[in-house]
């Protein structure tokens, strides 16, 4: 019998250490990570095929029109999205993966992935989360100011999710941790479904 994977949908405002969170989870389980597309151009140190699949917008609305993407949202002026091949392809070789999105996202997926473990990732509070965001220092001043407004929105999305994790300053393996522990559960949870997508 192929192995019934594990489907975790990781999200959370910006600026709370999702790309952190996943690249730690990554290297202790070996979990696969579904690559987003994204237009937006590629921070330091990210990579292609790795971090994004990072296209112009023309590609991008090319997938879009030929019905390509799970999700797909315009954020910030750029357009991020996942191929269902990709979620697909991780689905049928029964391996877990871990889908990184925002807030935005994550209300798609409760509509499209059925068996999915949905975490909400959050930093102490909203004044560390402004730091973060105001000190990662890679935004445009009118990104930072959109991103900067929309946290308490964010925030509210807390409650429809199955768990919630806090990413504290400096203690980003304790994070890590609680979601290992969170996923050791799920996976032993005889009443948690096939992971597919909807329709």
């Amino acid at each position: 019998m192929k192995r019934k994977p594990l489907v975790i949908v990781l999200h959370g405002p910006a600026g709370v250490g999702k790309d952190s969170v996943i690249e730690k989870l990554q290297a202790r389980t070996g979990v696969n990570r579904a690559t987003s597309a994204t237009t937006r151009l590629p921070r330091k140190g990210e990579v292609h095929g790795r971090d994004y699949y990072f296209l112009t917008r023309a590609e991008f609305e090319a997938g879009i029109q030929a019905g390509h993407f799970v999700e797909h949202a315009m954020v910030y002026d750029d357009y991020k999205g996942v191929y269902a091949s990709e979620v697909t392809r991780l689905i049928e070789s029964g391996e877990d993966m871990i889908i990184r999105t925002d807030v935005q996202g994550a209300r798609t997926w409760r509509e499209k992935l059925e068996g999915a473990i949905f975490i909400f990732l959050m930093a102490e509070d909203r004044e560390t989360l402004r730091a973060r965001l105001i000190g990662r220092d890679s935004e445009s001043v009118d990104s930072l100011v959109r991103r900067l407004a929309e946290i308490d929105e964010e925030i509210a999305d807390i409650e429809n999710n199955d768990h919630v994790v806090y990413n504290h300053h400096g203690a980003l393996d304790a994070a890590v941790d609680d979601i290992e522990a969170i996923m050791e559960r799920e996976r032993a949870n005889p009443r948690r479904p096939v992971p597919h997508l909807r329709g």
